[in-house]
């Protein structure tokens, strides 16, 4: 054997185990969720002895006004949520380039907290901070005579969506933060110096250099948090639990309540397949404009 291929051997069989999760972890996963999607699964059906119904599953969904609902909410979230976590980003991102040297390790430490923070702990969090009744929230603000009474944050529908995008937000801000302080950071600051003897104001910084230069790293925080927000779970199940009502359900959401709720796994399974469909339409359309846009080293 030659020493080639014993190490190609050799390295093949360290990155089995690796391999071996993946495929166990993620992918097996997903080809049992579009298995079942095709069959008639109920928690009394006997899951040997299924009913194979083809697309009958698609074609219920794709009738369901809840479905269409939930499915215009997921959007209309990721649109709203992802554009906050974009803009709030990029000012702490640029913060920690304008503060007082002294300060900038300090300021990042802050940003990084709401990142450092498990989701489960964040909603259990906000839901806390939204409480009615025990809420810091709503005891400010009738504190500064806005309010009468404590809003019912998490049992009015628009308030509750509200409260979704904020605590999304509140952790997806700091994600982003961080990968634009790396694009910020690549920027020479001879350029940077440049700019301000020239005259340029912040504004036109910004504009002309600051945004152009930072725009690859965007577009890859645009794709990472787009993803993270079409399927987001945690935060609405442990905030709303999809409510009042469904009227916060997302996809990933509404996927978990037909199986361990309702019990159509079919069903269920069904709407994890059209999420993980739209999760891979949006990757596809952003690294398709990232590749025409941009150019990379290989």
């Amino acid at each position: 054997m030659t020493a080639n291929r014993r190490e190609t051997r050799l390295a093949l069989l360290l990155v089995f185990p690796a391999v071996a999760g993946l495929v166990i972890f993620n992918y097996y996963p997903i080809l049992q969720s579009l298995l079942y999607s095709f069959f008639d699964l109920e928690f009394t059906t006997d899951w040997l002895r299924a009913d194979f119904i083809g697309l009958g599953n698609y074609a219920v969904v794709m009738q369901s006004d809840q479905f269409w609902y939930t499915f215009l909410f997921t959007l209309g979230f990721t649109v709203v949520a992802v554009t906050m976590d974009l803009t709030l980003g990029m000012l702490f991102a640029l913060a920690t380039f304008y503060v007082p040297r002294g300060m900038r390790a300090l300021l990042r430490a802050i940003i990084i907290v709401p990142w450092a923070i498990p989701k489960v702990i964040q909603a259990s969090m906000w839901r806390w901070m939204l409480n009615s009744d025990v809420g810091p929230i709503g005891d400010l603000l009738m504190r500064l005579g806005l309010v009468e009474q404590p809003p019912l944050f998490l049992a009015d529908r628009v308030l509750a969506m509200a409260g979704v995008v904020a605590a999304y937000t509140w952790k997806g801000s700091s994600i982003a933060a961080f990968f634009l302080m790396g694009g910020l950071a690549l920027i020479p600051r001879e350029v940077r110096e440049s700019a301000v003897v020239d005259g340029a104001g912040a504004a036109r910084r910004f504009v002309s250099i600051t945004l152009p230069m930072v725009m690859p790293t965007l577009f890859v925080a645009l794709l990472y948090r787009s993803q993270d927000a079409l399927r987001v779970f945690d935060v609405v199940y442990g905030l709303t639990g999809g409510g009042p009502g469904t009227s916060t359900d997302t996809l990933s959401s509404f996927a978990y309540q037909n199986y361990f709720r309702y019990a159509q796994f079919g069903r269920a399974s069904t709407y994890a397949v059209v999420t993980f469909i739209l999760i891979g339409i949006v990757g596809v359309f952003y690294i398709s404009r990232i590749k025409r846009n941009f150019s990379f080293r290989d």
